[in-house]
């Protein structure tokens, strides 16, 4: 049996950061988790390129889940986003490129909602005391892009696969209070992962078993 394949999105620094948040945690998740294999792929933070490289990573791979990290906030908590939307709205992270209210899949529907297990997600991010809640806007810019665009891909062109995004915060650089580390963001994209594997690699009822439990 071929074994469940995690695809892991982050995204390269844009503007004049000198580090993405989501890139370096990607960095730090080992490639097997939960007798799952976690490919990565790093995006750039540009409008049409991010799709297309999305869709090449889906293509190749045909993954269960996607997966998508980016850096939002530079506050907590760790947002799960339930919600991708149909507009690219705002700059490019080169500044070459500024959108203003176009659909990013002029004939897809105007919204998607998040298929990954994100209750597990939430759950298990409680219990590990790390701070973490739901969110219905992955804003206007790319992060927003790449999971409407992953849900659109899976719901058109490679079915089976869920897929959703959640942003950790930037790194604690002593200028704010209650930041979280980069260690803090690593271990809630690792349980993140972790929960999601225990669900891909769940055994299957048999029809017996299945009848004997009702």
């Amino acid at each position: 049996m071929k074994q469940p394949t995690i695809l892991l999105i982050s995204f390269y620094p844009f503007l004049n950061n000198s580090y993405n948040a989501s890139q370096d945690v990607s960095k730090l998740i080992p490639d097997e988790i939960g007798g799952c294999q976690i490919e990565k792929r790093t995006l750039p933070v540009s409008w049409f390129d991010c799709v297309y490289e999305l869709d090449q990573a889906m293509n190749e791979l045909h993954p269960n889940v996607v997966l998508g990290t980016g850096m939002g906030y530079p506050w907590p908590p760790i947002l799960i986003e339930r919600l991708g939307v149909n507009m690219a709205c705002g700059p490019s992270g080169d500044m070459e490129v500024d959108m203003r209210e176009h659909p990013i899949f002029p004939n897809g529907p105007t919204a998607y909602f998040s298929t990954f297990p994100y209750e597990a997600i939430h759950r298990r991010l409680k219990e590990e005391k790390i701070p973490v809640r739901y969110s219905f806007s992955a804003g206007q810019n790319q992060c927003n892009c790449v999971l409407y665009s992953s849900l659109h891909l899976a719901a058109t062109k490679y079915p089976g696969t869920t897929a959703g995004f959640i942003h950790i915060p930037m790194f604690a650089d002593g200028s704010m209070e209650n930041m979280l580390s980069a260690e803090d963001s690593t271990r809630a994209i690792l349980c993140s992962l972790e929960e999601i594997a225990k669900i891909l690699t769940r055994p299957v009822r048999t029809l017996d078993e299945y009848r004997e439990s009702l």
